[in-house]
C-alpha cells in the first residue's frame, strides 16, 4: 500500500510539475496555449529533436560551425546504443518534447532558450531537467573533442594527456 501511494504522489508530482511549467511559458508569451494540446501529426525524430537541441546549445558563430555540423547529436545517439539509461532518457525528453510542442521543429532562438532555460532551472529530479543535463554535458564533450571546434581558441591540442608544457617550462 506505501508503493501505490509514493506512486501516486510521485505521478502527481510529475503532473504538478508539467502544469507549472506549461503556466510558466504561457505566462512569459513563449508559446500559445493552444499549442499544449494540440497534438502534431508528424512527430519529430530523436535525431531531428537532439540536433535542434545541441544547435541551440552550440549554435555556429563566426569561426566555428553548429554542433550538428560536427555530428554531436550522431554521436549522443550511437553512445544511446550502449547505454540503456541513455536511450531510455532520450526516448523519454524526445517523447516529452513531441507531445509538449507540437511546433518544436520550428522555434526560433529565443523561444529554444526560453524552453532550454525552464529545463535547466527544473525541480532536481524531473525528466526535463535530467534531459536536459546529460543532454548539454555530452553535447559539450562531443562538440569540444573535435578540432574544427577549437578555431579561434589559443589552443591547438587537448590539454591532456601531456598538458601545456609551454606553460611550465616558462
Amino acid at each position: 500500500m506505501r508503493y501505490r501511494s509514493s506512486l501516486i504522489a510521485h505521478n502527481w508530482s510529475r503532473r504538478r510539475w508539467l502544469k507549472t511549467l506549461a503556466a510558466l511559458l504561457v505566462s512569459v508569451g513563449f508559446i500559445n496555449p493552444q499549442l499544449l494540446t494540440a497534438q502534431s501529426s508528424l512527430k519529430l525524430s530523436h535525431e531531428d529533436i537532439l540536433r535542434l537541441l545541441v544547435d541551440a546549445l552550440l549554435p555556429a558563430d563566426a569561426l566555428t560551425p553548429a554542433a550538428s555540423a560536427l555530428n554531436v547529436h550522431r554521436q549522443i545517439l550511437n553512445e544511446a546504443t550502449q547505454n540503456p539509461a541513455l536511450t531510455l532518457l532520450i526516448s523519454d525528453g524526445c517523447q516529452w518534447i513531441n507531445q509538449s510542442f507540437a511546433s518544436f521543429s520550428s522555434f526560433d532562438s529565443m523561444q529554444m532558450e526560453r524552453l532550454l532555460l525552464a529545463m535547466s532551472t527544473a525541480d532536481w529530479d524531473t525528466g526535463p531537467r535530467n534531459f536536459y543535463h546529460e543532454i548539454r554535458d555530452r553535447a559539450v564533450m562531443y562538440y569540444y573533442a573535435d578540432p574544427k571546434a577549437w578555431v579561434g581558441l589559443v589552443i591547438n591540442r587537448p590539454p591532456q594527456p601531456i598538458g601545456y608544457l609551454e606553460v611550465i617550462n616558462s
